[in-house]
């Protein structure tokens, strides 16, 4: 992992906790809770205090968001737990070995596919990309179906079987 993307990861798990507490605060004082806003209001104070690029801050503010929508509609629509949402279990470390190999023997093998798939589906807000971050959990990749599980927050690699780039959160 890049110190970028250490970097973003740490942050990106400090704003969770800070969104947790401030909505700990407001509860206290029977307010509600903008969640969109309050995100927005977190991630400029953290550019000011960080010095995050308008890109990092864009970047971690759409992720948020996302993933907070996710939850949200995982919990309504199947009534299960955020330890669900979670889902997690260890990675094999033999497909992250194969697609390092296949990084390494031919990195453009995906520029005109990837391209195309990324330009398609950025449009859902639902999808999650290669190069975001998301919160842990069981991701299925787009194109072969294949599980990516996070066990922590994490910037999203390629799928290790075919090198797919979007992903769809697993419900479990």
């Amino acid at each position: 992992m890049t110190d970028q993307t250490s970097r973003l990861v740490e942050l990106y798990d400090n704003l969770v906790e800070r969104l947790y507490e401030t909505k700990l605060e407001l509860e206290k004082s029977s307010q509600a809770l903008d969640l969109e806003k309050e995100i927005e209001r977190l991630v400029e104070a953290e550019q000011d205090i960080e010095r995050l690029t308008r890109e990092e801050a864009d970047l971690l503010t759409t992720w948020l968001k996302r993933d907070l929508q996710d939850l949200r509609s995982y919990l309504v629509e199947t009534g299960k737990g955020v330890r669900n949402w979670l889902a997690q279990e260890s990675q094999l470390l033999s497909e992250q070995f194969v697609h390092w190999l296949k990084q390494v023997a031919d990195p453009s093998l995906l520029d005109a596919r990837t391209l195309q798939e990324d330009l398609a589906s950025r449009e859902d807000p639902t999808l999650y990309h290669t190069g975001e971050l998301a919160m842990a959990g069981t991701f299925n990749c787009s194109s072969c179906e294949k599980k990516i599980e996070l066990t922590a927050t994490h910037r999203l690699d390629a799928c290790h079987r075919c090198d797919g780039r979007v992903f769809i959160r697993s419900p479990e």
